[in-house]
């Protein structure tokens, strides 16, 4: 089945599994900026599949269905990004806020949402969604 732009959200909306379930503890950063660091770099230089794959997509996805979600965004975002700004943080309060990201190069534009939950000692990404539209983001607040 040929997947089109339009399902690219869904496939993109990732709830991470249980740490304890996982060998690997994907989407669990030692810091709020390590996490920062990590998402900015990849998705500047639209480097999907490690993004995916560390926000808790490595047992979600198979490696044809990754190369397959890789190759849409690379279509939908050509080039690398120059911008990014957090221009929505909600705290949730008990450790969780949410917020949204966007990346820019002369006018092409992605949006970036995360739940986040600060443990005091990691910071564990709950879940996540990149795209192309921001009223998709917009709405999750």
């Amino acid at each position: 089945m040929r997947m089109t732009a339009l399902s690219l959200p869904l496939i993109l909306s990732c709830l991470t599994a249980p740490a304890a379930m996982a060998q690997v503890r994907d989407s669990v950063f030692a810091s709020y900026d390590d996490y920062a660091r990590f998402v900015d770099e990849k998705i500047m230089s639209r480097d999907f599949v490690p993004l995916v794959q560390e926000l808790g997509g490595r047992d979600e996805y198979t490696a044809e269905q990754l190369a397959g979600v890789n190759a849409q965004l690379l279509n939908a975002m050509p080039v690398d990004f120059t911008g990014v700004t957090v221009f929505r943080e909600t705290d949730l309060g008990g450790g969780v806020r949410q917020e949204a990201r966007m990346y820019w190069t002369g006018e092409l534009y992605a949006f970036y949402y995360a739940i986040l939950h600060d443990r005091g000692d990691e910071l564990v990404v709950v879940n996540f969604t990149l795209n192309t539209s921001v009223a998709d983001i917009m709405s999750r607040f």
